[in-house]
């Protein structure tokens, strides 16, 4: 009998589309959503649906394995057994909401399929097995890092430095600091990672504005990043306004429509700061603020909800 366990949703505080360029990034998991495998006798409509799309997701996986494109090996006879017998994921993390859906799949597969896996953080390749979910999660996204499996695969909080270099650590100290809040904003949209992500590398061809990543994004990212793992408050809110300002001015598409002014009254107000929970489009958007009940006035019809470690 299989020992299915639960997967957890995840939160990239910092990094969205920076870290495809190299910079850092810090993601947490997010407990509020999960999902798990499962096997039912008579499957309706949801289980049907989700059983399919593994079907689709054990092709892949097989062909992977054939091209010997995987570094671990996969027990895909009992996957497909497993599928036989209406094997599904039974979540309730939403789908794009940039909050990680098919990463919490990848985790529950390779957790479940498998062989010789090593189950001790402390004794595990985190760059091996990062490489091995981006090969796995790029059947949902066609591209991925492989961070959000990653994290909800290990249910801890990574530090990543660069693409070679992450570590798992400790609750930062930004979630310690009672003046801080840290909010999702429910757009009640659902978004387009795959489209999304192929706008961002369409511009990145061009030189100026690669150039404005290189040496203007990824530095307010990972500064962002240094405070808030330090929990320099002062210093962190400056640095998010910024960031705020320059996900407001190059990431146009990414912002839904009916949150542009939301997302530039922050900026101006300085009662909050938003930026992107994933690739955009909808789902989740992410602030800051020192006065959450204030800030929750301001998005007037829309779900907030603060997070906690």
């Amino acid at each position: 009998m299989n020992d299915f366990h639960d997967f957890y949703s995840k939160i990239l505080l910092f990094g969205e589309y920076s870290v495809i360029c190299n910079s850092m990034g810090l993601t947490i998991p997010y407990q509020k959503y999960s999902g798990n495998l499962q096997k039912i006798d008579e499957p309706g409509e949801e289980a049907r649906k989700s059983s399919e799309n593994l079907k689709g997701f054990y092709a892949y996986l097989l062909q992977l394995s054939a091209q010997k494109e995987l570094s671990v090996k996969l027990d895909l006879d009992a996957f497909k057994n497993d599928l036989e017998r209406n094997l599904y994921f039974d979540s309730n993390i939403p789908q794009g909401y940039g909050v990680g859906s098919s990463g919490a799949i990848c985790a529950a597969i390779y957790d479940a399929y498998a062989i010789d896996k090593i189950t001790d953080p402390e004794n595990i390749c985190l760059p091996e097995l990062k490489q091995i979910f981006a090969l796995m999660e790029s059947y949902f996204h066609g591209v991925s890092s492989g961070l959000d499996p990653l994290n909800s695969y290990l249910k801890k909080t990574l530090l990543i430095h660069d693409k070679e270099t992450l570590e798992i650590i400790e609750t930062p100290s930004g979630f310690k600091k009672n003046e801080l809040a840290t909010f999702l904003v429910d757009t009640n949209l659902s978004g387009e990672t795959e489209h999304l992500v192929n706008i961002f590398f369409d511009k990145c061809r061009y030189y100026k504005f690669y150039k404005e990543v290189k040496n203007e994004l990824i530095p307010m990212n990972n500064l962002c990043i240094e405070l808030f793992m330090k929990g320099n408050l002062s210093g962190f809110l400056a640095a998010v306004e910024k960031l705020s300002l320059f996900f407001f001015k190059h990431f146009k598409p990414m912002i839904p429509e009916t949150f542009v002014e939301l997302w530039e009254k922050g900026i101006h107000d300085k009662k909050y700061s938003l930026k992107l929970c994933g690739s955009g489009g909808g789902g989740f958007l992410l602030g800051f603020t020192t006065d959450f009940e204030a800030s929750r006035k301001e998005f007037d019809g829309y779900t907030l909800q603060k997070l906690e470690m």
